[in-house]
């Protein structure tokens, strides 16, 4: 379901639905358009956190953006196919602050980019997910490019799986 959705979501990205311009002081979209929300239950991203295998080797980055803005997203790599298996290796490896488990959610895509991994015409689409632990007020909200890889790191103020 999900290789239909995104090249669905390009093309509407593309025709003039890119984010949204209200800037903040990091200079990242404060409201990005988020296209192609999925209607996947709960228990899709319940069976994930416990079937995949959280990723390894990861430490907490200590830029503030990383991770938490359009323009510094984490890059899982995986390719179209293997993509969201890496985004969720990637956040079962996440833990709240004090080393609480995480719940994420999958919100839907946004901010249309230029990767040569692109699906169509090197075009690229970020995953918006949404992540809840106990205690937290207000969900953390992450931004994940599975085309292209780069360090894995946990956004700051998160913790990671030890091994």
């Amino acid at each position: 379901m999900k290789r239909i959705l995104y090249p669905l979501s390009l093309g509407v990205l593309l025709s003039g639905a890119a984010c949204k311009s209200t800037k903040t002081v990091s200079g990242t979209d404060a409201n990005p358009r988020i296209s192609a929300s999925t209607s996947v239950p709960q228990g899709y991203y319940e069976n994930a956190r416990r079937t995949v295998a959280p990723a390894t080797g990861l430490s907490v980055s200590a830029d503030p953006e990383y991770g938490v803005t359009q323009k510094k997203p984490v890059c899982v790599g995986g390719s179209h196919e293997a993509g969201a298996r890496s985004q969720q290796s990637y956040l079962n490896a996440l833990r709240g602050p004090n080393g609480e488990e995480i719940t994420y959610r999958r919100q839907g895509s946004c901010c249309a980019f230029k990767t040569p991994n692109g699906l169509i015409n090197n075009m690229g689409l970020l995953d918006v997910y949404e992540l809840t632990w106990a205690g937290n007020a207000k969900p953390l909200i992450v931004y994940l490019n599975f085309y292209d890889k780069g360090p894995l790191l946990a956004p700051s103020g998160l913790t990671v799986v030890q091994p």
